[in-house]
């Protein structure tokens, strides 16, 4: 065990005694139920903060319910001590550790698959508000063009769309060429805006002063960090999400061959592909937008399994190992009831999807999703994946089942 290893398990065994069958007491906590406010400190300076809903289970265990801008992650507390909790998050690894004082909660964010990677967290019952109350706000509804990192070598150009509700906050939603950053919530105050989303597994703060324009900073994780400015552009748009992946040159299409979890290689070839209409999903389990785009699959495979279409992910994962990648994988799958074959075509951070997958001009993207006729033939391939939490989610909805419907029916 490394060092900083042993320190830390030493360090948390002080905090928590990590036995899972711990026993409920006499002397077992009893946590407030309802809204609690919740903080994980990024760095020194940096506090991300974000709601749940506690509620008491029927097995003595508590439910950990995340809000984003609507959107509810539903994680689950497991009482390993008398004043201890785990919470377990859905499809990710990550994971909190905290203690019960009173009203309150105190604690670490755990990234189990980077080296020493423990956040401070706390959390205070009863308060529902996740910034300062909102006050008088910029007119900033609508579109902005936003910029990522202005004036350097790493500039990215985003769409931002923010919606303000008197009493309730902004909600923001911040889309690039290869995704978005999903359900984003926070509130102006003083000629500040702060908004942010936690789900469990990606931590995403943005702050910034408001003038006719916005200037701004945000932060990602443990240390990623970026400047960034948004102004009005009714002229500015994404490029299409449908012309970035090609087959390249030299290639008559698109084929696979990899393991599934049990170990069995599924290809193209296979039976079940046959005279079917396929989706082939580039995923991995640590991606937020796969996240979405899993769920949504799952959906229209549901709608259209039975008129001849199949789905099937290829996951790169970002394991340490094989078999900690097997079971990353295995408990996204099954968290989220993925439905459709999920095979295993990287482990680590060195299989390199674009090596693995040499008929493609480049994978600039996770997730990517390539179609295929009945004649396996590639009709289109979607480069990221905008989700739930942005404005332009029901026209992709409409417009992709519109298509598939063609697909099915040649």
């Amino acid at each position: 065990m490394k060092i900083k290893q042993a320190l830390w398990a030493i360090a948390a065994s002080g905090l928590i005694a990590c036995n899972s069958n711990t026993p409920q007491t006499a002397e077992s906590k009893t946590l407030a139920e309802g809204i609690w406010q919740g903080t994980i400190n990024q760095n020194d300076s940096t506090e991300l903060k974000f709601n749940f809903k506690v509620s008491k289970l029927s097995d003595s265990s508590y439910s950990f319910n995340i809000s984003n801008a609507g959107e509810i992650t539903e994680a689950k507390m497991l009482q390993i001590a008398p004043d201890s909790f785990r919470v377990e998050m859905p499809a990710f690894a990550n994971y909190l550790l905290v203690k019960s004082e009173g009203n309150a909660l105190k604690g670490y964010y755990v990234n189990p698959d980077a080296d020493d990677y423990r956040l401070p967290f706390s959390a205070k019952a009863g308060v529902e508000e996740r910034y300062e109350n909102t006050q008088h706000l910029y007119p900033i509804p609508g579109y902005w063009k936003m910029v990522f990192n202005p004036g350097t070598e790493d500039e990215k150009a985003a769409l931002a769309h923010f919606d303000w509700e008197i009493d309730k906050g902004v909600y923001a939603s911040i889309m690039t060429a290869t995704g978005d950053y999903r359900f984003l919530e926070g509130s102006g105050a003083a000629g500040k805006l702060r908004f942010s989303t936690f789900d469990g597994a990606f931590l995403y703060y943005f702050e910034a002063d408001l003038h006719d324009t916005m200037q701004g900073r945000f932060y990602s994780g443990r240390s990623g960090y970026s400047t960034w400015i948004a102004y009005r552009d009714s002229s500015f748009s994404l490029p299409n999400p449908d012309s970035l992946t090609y087959i390249k040159e030299g290639y008559e299409g698109f084929d696979f061959a990899f393991p599934n979890l049990e170990g069995d290689t599924l290809g193209l070839d296979d039976s079940r592909f046959e005279d079917k209409a396929v989706i082939i999903q580039i995923s991995g389990s640590w991606c937020p937008n796969c996240y979405d785009e899993s769920r949504y699959l799952s959906e229209v495979y549901g709608q259209y399994k039975d008129q001849g279409l199949e789905i099937v992910c290829l996951s790169f994962e970002r394991a340490r190992d094989y078999a900690t990648a097997q079971k990353r994988l295995a408990k996204f799958q099954k968290d989220l009831e993925i439905p459709y074959p999920v095979l295993l075509a990287g482990a680590t951070r060195d299989d390199k999807a674009a090596d693995k997958l040499p008929m493609l001009n480049k994978v600039m993207s996770y997730p990517t999703a390539i179609y295929l006729d009945k004649k396996h033939q590639v009709r289109k391939i979607h480069t990221g994946f905008a989700g739930p939490g942005t404005p332009v989610w029901e026209d992709f909805v409409s417009e992709n089942d519109a298509f598939l419907q063609k697909l099915l029916n040649e």
